[in-house]
């Protein structure tokens, strides 16, 4: 199998996964159905700030196995004193963080003049405990070019249990912080799937030894510490929105906000189903010097995150109304946020080959980068929220998104040399661009209700979307790998 092949098979079945994250949104509709927008907006508050310091716990330790695995893997070595240490770092940074959230949380309610924000933001402190857990040892078998364990855990167990359990809590009344419990049954029982799967390629025993007993990897270490600060930054930038907004908003813009984000960030999920098989190419490479043969293939991927993300942002750029009013008449006014933030998450899905600076052992570029933009982001920020709420929000968040990955994409460049993305992609844009326009046209011509009026809108849109990226945007390459993908 040539390379091109591999990693369309490997991203493949991660887009398979997103499609079958169905019951997520489903999982949130009915959140936001028996909560209204108020309880909706208390829960997804609480998520995201519990959701900003999952990255304490993580503690870079997602790209420090995925790099250290990947070339044990080329060396064949074992891997099972990085990705024990990977664990146990996750583990009591994790014991800290629970700690922490559970007794700062009724301060946290008090400034934010929220009380019903307690319970949910002390049930869910344990969500990234369980999460990244099973993070660490699905990351290891990603590193392997195995990607059909994440797959089964991720995006089939995963949402299946917390659609099930979620179910249960909100039929018997229990709200948000028995939506928050539900949800941290949910994770555990994922961990516990994804140590299953895990000892499937590699030994768990050895694994769970090493987590216990075993000495620090120090090139875990090397590569996970420095990431600690940029992701916490990273993530600071990922949600200051959201903290301005809860602070400035009530709680139905708050819920509102939520569904655009949700909607929004699908896009940059996309991204996330290349992200494995691009991580997995890059330290052995670069340990090899092959800068020319990784900037090709980080480009074929980038180019086909575009063909895969661009409609996605069109659909919700030309079509938000109908689809906020799926959460009810209450979020329709979510509609302009919801263009922005797709705009910033188009740019956010096209930085695939941000990955390489830490992965290359300049983690420090990434914090600098974060620094800078946090400060624009949260300047934006305090002067657009106060003035125009959930708008606003979007705005700083789609600017902060736009000047991050830009400047990584230039750092990568210039440090290792690595050029990550190509003009293709402009090509991509124009296509998702004209084919939503004519879908709009469509979309008002009906004449229809609103739910006849966007099926017929949409359907014009992708039809034309395909035909155009087919004849324009795509390279005979990528027609003839997609040809025979389709005929497997």
């Amino acid at each position: 199998m040539n390379e091109s092949a591999r990693d369309a098979r490997g991203a493949g079945l991660n887009v398979l996964g997103i499609l079958a994250q169905a019951a997520f949104p489903a999982f949130h509709v009915q959140l936001a159905r028996y909560l209204g927008a108020g309880g909706y907006g208390l829960y997804t508050w609480s998520a995201t700030f519990v959701d900003l310091f999952s990255v304490v716990t993580l503690f870079g330790c997602d790209q420090a196995v995925m790099r250290q695995v990947s070339l044990a893997r080329a060396r064949g070595e074992s891997s099972a004193a990085a990705v024990g240490t990977a664990l146990r770092i996750v583990v009591l940074s994790g014991i800290l963080v629970v700690l922490g959230i559970y007794f700062a949380a009724p301060a946290i309610a008090s400034l934010q003049h929220k009380p019903g924000l307690v319970a949910p933001l002390r049930c869910l402190a344990l969500v990234p405990f369980f999460y990244h857990i099973a993070t660490e040892l699905l990351v290891a078998t990603q590193a392997l070019h195995v990607m059909r364990w994440a797959f089964w855990a991720r995006n089939i167990v995963q949402p299946i249990v917390l659609l099930g359990t979620t179910s249960v809590a909100l039929r018997v009344g229990l709200g948000p912080a028995g939506a928050a419990t539900a949800v941290v049954i949910g994770m555990a029982a994922t961990a516990v799937v994804a140590c299953v799967f895990y000892a499937r390629e590699l030994p768990l025993a050895a694994t769970l030894r090493a987590a216990l007993s075993g000495p620090l990897d120090r090139g875990t270490l090397r590569i996970a510490v420095p990431l600690v600060l940029a992701n916490l930054l990273l993530a600071f930038v990922g949600r200051v929105d959201s903290l301005f907004l809860g602070h400035y908003g009530n709680e139905a813009e708050l819920g509102a906000y939520a569904a655009c984000v949700l909607y929004a960030a699908s896009i940059t999920q996309v991204r996330g189903a290349f992200d494995p098989v691009a991580s997995a190419l890059v330290a052995p490479a670069l340990a090899k010097g092959d800068t020319k043969g990784l900037s090709v293939a980080l480009q074929r991927q980038t180019r086909w995150v575009a063909l895969a993300a661009f409609p996605i942002a069109g659909l919700f750029v030309g079509f938000g109304e109908p689809l906020l009013r799926i959460y009810g008449h209450g979020f329709s006014s979510g509609v302009p946020a919801l263009a922005a933030l797709a705009v910033g998450h188009a740019a956010n899905s096209l930085a695939l080959s941000s990955c390489v600076l830490p992965l290359s052992g300049n983690a420090r570029m990434t914090t600098y980068v974060a620094i800078g933009t946090l400060v624009l982001q949260t300047s934006l920020c305090a002067l657009l929220v106060p003035r125009h709420g959930p708008l606003g929000a979007a705005i700083a968040l789609a600017a902060g998104l736009v000047c991050t990955q830009a400047a990584q994409l230039v750092l990568v460049h210039r440090v290792t040399g690595v050029r990550g993305i190509s003009v293709d992609v402009l090509w991509v844009l124009a296509c998702a661009a004209a084919s939503v326009g004519i879908g709009r046209v469509v979309f008002h011509a009906v004449g229809a209700h609103i739910v006849v009026a966007f099926f017929v809108g949409v359907a014009v849109a992708a039809t034309a979307y395909v035909a155009s990226a087919w004849m324009v945007a795509m390279t005979k390459d990528d027609r003839d790998l997609l040809r025979a993908l389709v005929k497997l």
